[in-house]
């Protein structure tokens, strides 16, 4: 038969383990807790199964790389999707006077060309007079 001291620190124990876990979970945000519950539940029940598959994420940069037309025409307008308000939104933005020209390729037929950014036109750079 077990002691009353046995009984009694086994007690404390477990009530203190408890309220170390209750204190870290009080101190994760909605998100990391939300996380924290889901690898928890898919470590006990999963089967070996992890929730730290990364889905590939597609940020602004990449919607302007696919989007972005060096000259737009109101087809490209007419489209009313997110990605395709946040092209003409960065077109919009551009300073149209002058392009600049990357003409390093040009004897097999390759030019590079686009607007100049607010940052090189307050900046002065690439101005040629």
């Amino acid at each position: 038969m077990a002691s009353f001291g046995s009984l009694k620190s086994a007690v404390f124990d477990r009530e203190e383990r408890k309220q170390q876990y209750q204190s870290d979970i009080r101190g994760l945000n909605a998100y990391d807790r939300h996380k924290k519950f889901l690898n928890d539940y898919v470590s006990y029940y999963g089967k070996g199964k992890s929730t730290n598959e990364k889905l590939p994420i597609k940020t602004d940069r990449d919607t302007l790389r696919e989007g972005y037309r060096f000259i737009r025409s109101e087809e490209d307008d007419m489209d009313a999707s997110w990605e395709q308000r946040l092209v003409k939104r960065y077109y919009d933005k551009l300073f149209k006077e002058y392009c600049i020209a990357d003409m390093s390729h040009y004897k097999v037929g390759k030019i590079g060309l686009r607007w100049r950014t607010e940052k090189e036109v307050i900046s002065g750079k690439v101005h040629l007079w």
